[in-house]
């Protein structure tokens, strides 16, 4: 009787954790697999120039999905990201290029993130309708923007002109940033009641709300945080290159989907949402971005790849255990 407990014990245990190993799982299964084989073929993926790559590609995905964590734990979506990202490095470049400065365009964009949050945060408990729909307006009003900005100067991208951002290609500064951005988040989702009130309203908004969360507020400062953590990863995405286009940011919102569903980030949040999913999840994305050329896979072939490894694991992260399907 004992043992049929034990190992019933066991068995839940190991479902309840199932998303965490299988993300850990498939971060080590990458680092192996590439820092055997790429060598093999010609270059490793740890030599100091695909290094600077894979960090390159790392940190924007990473200090995005830090921040998309807070909406994801609420049961929401945001598809407005990659936009929000191409308007803030449109307009960290432009009036960089008028103040000499990139603090008053950093500062610009904070504000402009937080009014953003209020609309995506707001819109939906206070007008009744699904959360998505408030992003995909706003989505539809920052590419407009953005196309007047770039129209209005002729040009489908600006470069900084008098700015030096060499800083921002150094990989210790992209390490130090992601561990203050990952290190500041973990305090506000594990520790405060932010955090808990997230993940208590993705759990089950008519409880959460019964117990005297407040809906609007929570959510609004959950956006408020991940627009701020959008500015960071815009101005490494802008000062890696130290230019924006029209086309700057897109797909963003994609990107983050998957590496935070490869970190075990369940779609529905809730308790199980976790900011290590965040950082496991941008890894493992990379990692497979970076390293699936370097092995000699036609780029065609990358996309089924990774097309393969999310479905996997959505199949063993998300899938309910009460009806066997995967949520809503």
């Amino acid at each position: 009787m004992e043992m049929k407990s034990n190992a019933a014990k066991g068995k839940k245990l190991h479902s309840k954790n199932a998303a965490m190993i299988a993300s850990y799982g498939g971060l080590i299964f990458c680092i192996v697999l590439f820092t055997i084989v790429t060598p093999l073929k010609g270059e490793s993926i740890w030599s100091p120039t695909k290094l600077a790559t894979l960090m390159s590609d790392v940190i924007v995905t990473a200090l995005m999905s830090v921040g998309a964590v807070f909406i994801y734990a609420l049961g929401n979506l945001d598809i407005s990201i990659g936009k929000q990202i191409g308007l803030y490095a449109a307009v960290m470049v432009t009036v960089g290029n008028l103040t000499g400065s990139l603090i008053p365009g950093i500062l610009l964009c904070i504000a402009l993130s937080m009014v953003i949050a209020v609309i995506n945060g707001a819109s939906g408990p206070l007008l009744n309708i699904i959360p998505i729909i408030p992003s995909v307006v706003v989505m539809q009003v920052l590419s407009g923007i953005i196309t007047v900005i770039f129209a209005t100067l002729g040009t489908r991208s600006i470069t900084l002109k008098t700015i030096d951002y060499s800083i921002f290609k150094s990989p210790v500064l992209m390490l130090v940033v992601l561990v203050i951005e990952v290190a500041v988040a973990v305090f506000l989702f594990n520790y405060t009641a932010i955090g808990k009130q997230a993940r208590m309203l993705g759990a089950n908004k008519v409880s959460a709300s019964q117990s005297g969360v407040s809906t609007v507020k929570v959510r609004v400062l959950c956006y408020i945080i991940a627009g701020i953590c959008f500015v960071v990863a815009a101005i490494f995405q802008m000062g890696y290159t130290g230019s924006a286009s029209d086309s700057t940011g897109t797909g963003f919102e994609m990107n983050i989907m998957v590496a935070l569903i490869l970190g075990g980030m369940p779609i529905s949040g809730g308790m199980r949402s976790r900011i290590s999913a965040a950082v496991v999840g941008a890894f493992t994305f990379s990692l497979l971005d970076v390293g699936l050329p370097m092995v000699g896979l036609p780029t065609r072939m990358t996309f089924i790849v990774k097309a393969i490894v999310f479905l996997v694991v959505v199949l063993i992260t998300s899938r309910s255990k009460k009806s066997n399907v995967l949520p809503k």
